[in-house]
């Protein structure tokens, strides 16, 4: 069964809008993690592929995975047309990483926390492939109106995702805030 919050892949042009580098810069958030040219990385809930693409300049392999076939299908179109070939865009279940344990250096997931159902579980899966010491970057919605986003009520306050993912063996190494949302970059204990 699906999320009941999960983006509607009807409205993947908000998520390519040009405007979204304005609000969410690509590069500026990868910047806030030491990004290593010889990682795995993962991007769960990958959706369209916007922090899919840069991954891939970085780094060795960027699997890319949602839960939604049609996120996929137009990730792959796009990494087919930009002739990218290291990203590996998988389809999975909820609260599951398809992934082999301690296999991934980091793991990125982006405006995703607020639409996990099952939090704790899917924290185990993300412990589970990232390795000992591996980074974990999470970007998500402040839990305020700022316009736009999801609804206040089902976002995640940076508080709780500190604690959630503090719970899941993930030492916090670095948070702040950017204008719409919250930048948090653990590494694996």
């Amino acid at each position: 069964m699906k999320s009941s919050h999960l983006f509607d892949p009807e409205h993947i042009s908000v998520l390519e809008a040009e405007d979204r580098k304005v609000w969410q810069n690509p590069d500026e958030i990868l910047n806030a993690v030491k990004i290593e040219p010889s990682f795995a990385v993962v991007d769960l809930g990958c959706g369209s592929g916007y922090f899919t693409v840069p991954l891939a300049r970085r780094v060795k392999m960027v699997y890319a995975i949602d839960v939604q076939k049609e996120m996929l299908d137009f990730l792959k179109d796009k990494i087919k047309k930009q002739n990218i070939k290291n990203v590996k865009p998988l389809l999975t279940k909820p609260n599951e990483i398809p992934l082999e344990s301690d296999s991934v250096d980091l793991l990125v997931s982006v405006n995703t926390v607020h639409e996990f159902d099952d939090k704790a579980k899917i924290i185990k899966e993300m412990s589970r492939v990232v390795k000992k010491n591996g980074k974990l970057l999470i970007v998500d919605f402040q839990k305020k109106q700022k316009g736009f986003g999801p609804p206040v009520e089902i976002r995640v306050s940076k508080t709780r995702a500190i604690k959630l993912f503090a719970e899941g063996d993930f030492g916090l190494s670095t948070a702040k805030l950017l204008p719409y949302h919250y930048l948090l970059v653990f590494i694996k204990e």
